[in-house]
């Protein structure tokens, strides 16, 4: 396991991932139903922005510092309020030297009749996951391959919810594997809400990936990417990406209105959505 997310939390790309995350689940919490929440890479679930690592890059401090700061040091009204729906998930962790990771931003958003499935593979982090969520009722932490516990896992018994998978982008072939594992999200929960992520570098593949996710036909099928370069620009993390299957109704628009604010905020180069299968 060379990656270690320490090194990256709370940059750009945690940002938008969890603002939109935000977004679905604050739309999905509007029916009393109950939901079934996977994190297929779930990490350690907290980060300490004090530690070597995060201090070595300072990436966090470009991304949700940068937010913060923008929130509270004279950002204009509409651009403080299009960004309080993230800040005040993060705010008081950050306030302490800490970042929250996926996982436990979805923990504390549970119901009593609502579970959440956090998956970690490598053991020495799922044990930090589980010290992280030991707190929460209706979490369950397990270690196996993410794509297995996505097939393993879905359609759920509450036939509502949302799977996040947010790959390390280790192996060399992660493009092809998503695209072959996309084909089974459709057939098993073909109602399901899945949200993707990508890095954007400049020899990603990603018209292979969006092609496909069009050709998968899942209603409101809508992309959102965000650079901090060009996209051309070599041996970089330029930027990246989430894809949205059955996308919740306002999530895009609301993502859309706030996108000024957040590419201010962190001085992004670009930012560009659209949908890949138009809902109704």
């Amino acid at each position: 396991m060379n990656y270690r997310h320490v090194f990256h939390a709370g940059n750009f790309a945690d940002v938008i991932k969890h603002a939109v995350l935000a977004f679905c689940v604050d739309y999905l919490l509007r029916k009393e139903s109950p939901l079934c929440l996977i994190d297929a890479h779930g990490g350690a679930g907290l980060y300490d922005l004090r530690s070597e690592e995060a201090e070595k890059t300072g990436e966090w401090a470009r991304g949700v510092g940068a937010v913060m700061q923008a929130a509270t040091g004279g950002a204009a009204d509409g651009a403080a309020e299009a960004l309080e729906p993230y800040l005040r998930l993060v705010r008081e962790d950050v306030a302490d030297g800490f970042y929250p990771g996926s996982p436990l931003l979805l923990a504390r958003r549970l119901r009593p009749q609502d579970r959440l499935i956090a998956n970690e593979l490598h053991e020495s982090t799922r044990g930090a996951l589980r010290g992280t969520l030991a707190e929460f009722p209706g979490v369950r932490v397990t270690g196996t391959d993410a794509y297995e516990c996505i097939r393993a896992t879905i359609p759920p018994k509450e036939r509502r919810g949302l799977v996040l998978i947010d790959p390390p982008f280790e192996e060399k072939d992660e493009f092809e594997t998503l695209i072959r594992q996309m084909r089974e999200w459709k057939k098993r929960w073909a109602t399901g809400v899945f949200l993707l992520w990508y890095p954007i570098k400049a020899v990603s593949p990603l018209g292979a990936l969006k092609a496909e996710a069009a050709a998968r036909g899942l209603p409101r099928t809508w992309c959102v990417e965000t650079l901090i370069y060009p996209r051309g620009r070599a041996l970089s993390l330029n930027g990246c990406g989430l894809i949205l299957f059955n996308a919740p109704y306002s999530v895009p628009e609301a993502v859309e209105a706030a996108l000024p604010a957040f590419a201010d905020a962190m001085r992004l180069h670009e930012t560009h959505t659209a949908w890949l299968v138009p809902g109704a």
